[in-house]
């Protein structure tokens, strides 16, 4: 009955896995069916980095917050007025800035496509690799402009020439899957993953993987570059490789011999990065088997516990707590409780900890360029007439 719970507990994690990366299903539930149906990211949906690229090197969105911090609050009118200052200034990355908000509709600002195209097209004449993927994006869903899935690719090749990452992934997914009116071509599919993965774009490298361990999409099966490429991925602490990896070891797949301890590990590491998959696959790991084949129902339930806090509150896990309790003596299901809680709120601390250094950093940057920008009106002021 526990082996078959394990069990459960590793479809339960494949399912969820697919909406990411078709490469669990097979991977836990040893089908290796080779079929790999969806993308980890649907290739009509925009990726957030690229829309917040040049936000985060500009100055601060207006606030009306006060407190001394340094920071010169503005309204949106000034700010608005300072993107384009950049602009004149020879920022090209503001451009982006401004397409956005008028694609959002943020600051107050109505929505208008046509404007938001517009600051994108500047940023892309002026060479920005963003101008051109929201271009792409833009003629591909016809924001602003009728839909043209030719202007689309050539955007987006633009903006992969230019070294952007997301475009390569973007590219990559339209040639394995067939979209914007493109065959499927594995070759030029794997061709611009891998470029999408030195670039820094995580969600190619794993769908790399999948294509490798699972031989699919027309992509040549090649195990130990799939392995390779979830290493990589673990050692930049990436979550799903790293369940992933939990997974494979536990169940010795992929030519990969059985190794319980490292399994532990790689599910403990994911975990720690709050990730609720890693937390209900510790729960059965120590559910089942346990440190030195000695189960440990104690561990089990605090990290039950956990996933449920952590995406993974479904009527499975709670009846496998209910069960837990029901074989634990009062003691031991507090003991679990309060580690449970202990963990989340040294998580909290660690959390609220990182975002007043990072905001004290944003408070150090903004004041420098406030006084950069007074030194140089003072200087301006002050120069003598010619």
């Amino acid at each position: 009955m526990e082996q078959k719970f394990f069990v459960l507990l590793i479809t339960l994690t494949a399912a969820f896995l697919f909406a990411v990366c078709p490469l669990a299903l097979a991977q836990t539930e040893s089908t290796a069916t080779g079929d790999v149906a969806t993308p980890p990211t649907d290739p009509g949906a925009r990726p957030a980095q690229v829309e917040s690229t040049a936000s985060g090197q500009l100055s601060p969105p207006p606030s009306t917050e006060g407190g001394d911090t340094g920071v010169r609050t503005v309204t949106v009118e000034q700010y608005l007025e300072l993107l384009n200052q950049e602009v004149q200034n020879g920022n090209n990355e503001a451009m982006i800035t401004l397409g956005i908000i008028y694609e959002r509709g943020q600051l107050g600002i109505d929505q208008n496509y046509g404007t938001a195209m517009e600051w994108f097209q500047k940023a892309a004449d002026a060479g920005v690799p963003e101008g051109y993927f929201n271009l792409g994006y833009f003629y591909q869903v016809g924001a602003g402009t009728a839909p043209d899935f030719t202007k689309a690719l050539l955007n987006y090749q633009k903006a992969a020439e230019l070294n952007l990452g997301v475009a390569s992934y973007r590219l990559g997914q339209f040639y394995l899957f067939g979209k914007i009116g493109l065959t499927p071509n594995p070759e030029v599919a794997v061709k611009y993953l891998t470029e999408a993965g030195k670039r820094g774009v995580q969600d190619a490298d794993y769908l790399l993987a999948s294509l490798y361990l699972n031989g699919a999409n027309g992509v040549t099966q090649d195990i130990p570059a799939g392995i390779k490429l979830l290493n990589e991925l673990a050692e930049k602490r990436n979550p799903v490789a790293l369940n992933e990896l939990g997974a494979i070891y536990y169940l010795g797949q992929w030519n990969q011999a059985q190794d319980l301890p490292k399994s532990k590990d790689f599910f403990l590491r994911a975990a720690d990065l709050g990730f609720g998959v890693a937390m209900k696959n510790l729960a059965a790991y120590y559910r089942n088997v346990g440190d030195n084949q000695k189960p440990n129902l104690t561990l089990a339930l605090q990290w039950a516990i956990l996933s449920i806090n952590f995406g993974q509150n479904n009527q499975e896990m709670n009846d496998f707590i209910a069960q837990l309790r029901s074989e634990m003596r009062a003691e031991e299901v507090t003991a679990a409780e309060t580690a449970a809680q202990e963990w989340v709120n040294q998580k909290i601390a660690e959390a609220q900890q990182l975002q007043q250094q990072q905001q004290a950093e944003a408070n150090r940057q903004a004041q420098a360029q406030s006084q950069n920008q007074d030194a140089a009106s003072s200087n301006n002021e002050t120069a003598p007439s010619q």
